[in-house]
């Protein structure tokens, strides 16, 4: 069995302080209402876009950042890519309908059918990427049930709990005419204790 594990926590695992110095809200926008119906029938017609930013993950042992570039192509295709600092490692998924492939800069490789079990098994704790496919929109994964259970004053998701998963929305942008998140802090609900998170720099959208 390859070790990847150890490779992947120096993508990941640093400091946490980069995420701190995004101060940002959703309150710098107008206030106006969003139709936020009429908003997911648009997103849900965007199957190709790119996003660029941070990722900083906290568990209850450690905790770390690195930068990632996500590449959506269709519902199912997509390409990650997480680089840590300083030049400590990068690592590239590659998911499509049969599964997700994980490839380390040393030229490892490992496959598995599920993205959120593999990295589980490599980190010994989950990280939601299945979820994020939605979450990064504020939309909640169509794969599951979810509760809203706060919205900000102009009638966007602020807080989602889905799949054992707390999603909350700190900072809304207007990307292409639609209002999509550049902050969002993700935690786990359960004993796991892992805190995510995602500093979104730069959008793309192509339908």
């Amino acid at each position: 069995m390859i070790s990847l594990r150890p490779v992947f926590l120096l993508c990941l695992l640093a400091m946490l302080s980069a995420c701190a110095s995004f101060t940002e809200s959703v309150d710098e926008l107008s206030p106006q209402q969003i139709n936020w119906k009429k908003q997911q029938k648009k997103l849900a017609a965007v199957h190709r876009w790119s996003i660029a930013g941070r990722v900083a993950v906290q568990t209850r042992q450690t905790g770390g950042q690195a930068d990632f570039n996500w590449q959506q192509h269709t519902q199912s295709d997509y390409a990650i890519r997480l680089q840590a600092p300083l030049g400590a490692g990068t690592i590239w998924l590659n998911g499509s309908q049969t599964g997700v492939n994980l490839r380390t800069s040393d030229g490892e490789s490992v496959f598995d059918t599920d993205a959120d079990a593999l990295l589980e098994r490599i980190n010994g704790w989950p990280l939601p990427v299945s979820g994020l496919r939605y979450w990064v929109f504020g939309l909640p994964s169509a794969n599951s049930t979810y509760e809203i259970t706060h919205w900000n004053q102009h009638g966007l998701p602020e807080v989602i709990r889905q799949d054992g998963w707390r999603i909350e929305f700190r900072k809304y942008a207007y990307e292409s005419a639609l209002l999509l998140p550049h902050k969002l802090f993700i935690s786990r609900l359960d004993e796991a204790e892992v805190d995510v998170r995602l500093i979104v720099r730069q959008w793309s959208l192509q339908k």
